[in-house]
């Protein structure tokens, strides 16, 4: 851990290195992901991004609510599913390097899409859960597009539910994505935050060190609000910033 310049007349302590647990089906973890990236642009940050499968995390739970949003929820998850199995098998061949890569090149495949016709939040859903093609973004990356047949290797699942364990030792159960785990393995962990648009530049700061300092103050444990507002990208345009309670 270091200090960042003075802000505000105090030192703001950081942590050098930041493990952030990821399925890039999860909208609101897209967003932080985002953010992170941006604070990435202005600090000294080395970030590590861990593939965590929503489809493995949220085993046994019923999506019977869910359901009410969207028939597609449990779909959804298993294209999420099917993304970090071909980003598993890249990063067993090429080196942990390639994952945020792809994260962000399969991101932008599923929330760049433009938004769909209707109202609510279903035709959302319903683009989230349609196959794609995902060669063309490891081709994009340099890399073997015949690696997206990983979609399907059910083997993988075994290293990614270890991801899963892991991320639920740090930081607890009923949680979603994003984890940020701060100076892994044994510093703080917390799922969020959960925000709805990109910051950038300073306040991108202002919300990373409000950030640390929760996750690292003493006995701290959690700020929750179970309403939300909708993530803001290109496919979620019609429905972004109304109020949700989607996870």
């Amino acid at each position: 851990m270091r200090l960042s310049p003075v802000r505000n007349g105090y030192a703001v302590a950081m942590s050098d290195e930041l493990e952030f647990f990821f399925d890039p089906i999860c909208p609101f973890c897209w967003v932080t992901s985002r953010w992170v990236v941006e604070v990435g642009r202005q600090r000294e940050i080395a970030v590590s991004w861990r593939p965590l499968p929503l489809a493995i995390l949220n085993e046994g739970i019923s999506y019977d609510e869910r359901r009410k949003v969207s028939e597609a929820y449990p779909e959804s998850h298993r294209r999420g599913l099917e993304m970090l199995r071909v980003i598993h098998a890249a990063g067993e061949r090429h080196g942990p390097e390639v994952v945020g890569d792809l994260y962000t090149g399969f991101g932008e495949l599923v929330w760049d899409t433009p938004a769909p016709e209707g109202e609510g939040f279903d035709p959302v859903m319903q683009v989230m859960a349609r196959e794609r093609d995902l060669r063309p973004v490891l081709e994009g990356y340099g890399l073997d597009p015949g690696l997206a047949e990983a979609a399907s290797d059910t083997s993988r699942d075994g290293d990614l539910r270890k991801n899963v364990d892991e991320a639920r030792a740090r930081c607890g159960d009923d949680v979603g994505t994003p984890i940020l785990s701060f100076a892994p393995p044994d510093g703080p962990a917390l799922f969020g935050p959960v925000i709805d648009t990109v910051p950038f530049g300073e306040d991108a700061l202002r919300l990373w060190d409000a950030t640390y300092t929760l996750a690292t103050w003493p006995g701290f444990a959690e700020l929750k609000r179970s309403l939300r507002s909708f993530p803001d990208t290109p496919l979620t345009a019609r429905v972004a910033h109304g109020t949700t309670t989607v996870r």
